[in-house]
């Protein structure tokens, strides 16, 4: 996931998590664009708490443990998306404030 972080000159509307599996061209996350910074930091909250209740789960269960972590990675790709979405917003804002 570290190497899914998105360029500063890239468009961030969708993810595109599916080349993993083979089909390049699929989209597994959605974003939507221009997304509040505080409804996208809220659901990425929430989403890091059921990666956080997930991983106790594994723990306590061996035999769920691989279908549990592999979750918890979709989730925090999840998670990440949402963050790079508004680090985006971010930096086009004070490129665009550059620019005035």
């Amino acid at each position: 996931m570290e190497n899914d972080t998105p360029k500063d000159n890239s468009k961030l509307n969708v993810v595109r998590a599916a080349s993993r599996f083979g089909n390049p061209d699929a989209e597994l996350v959605q974003m939507r664009p221009q997304l509040p910074m505080r409804t996208a930091l809220m659901e990425a909250s929430g989403i890091m708490g059921c990666i956080t209740e997930i991983t106790r789960k594994a723990i306590d269960r061996p035999g769920d443990r691989k279908v549990m972590m592999k979750a918890t990675f979709y989730l925090a790709g999840m998670a990440k998306a949402l963050i790079d979405g508004q680090l985006q917003q971010m930096r086009q804002a004070r490129e665009g404030e550059g620019e005035a």
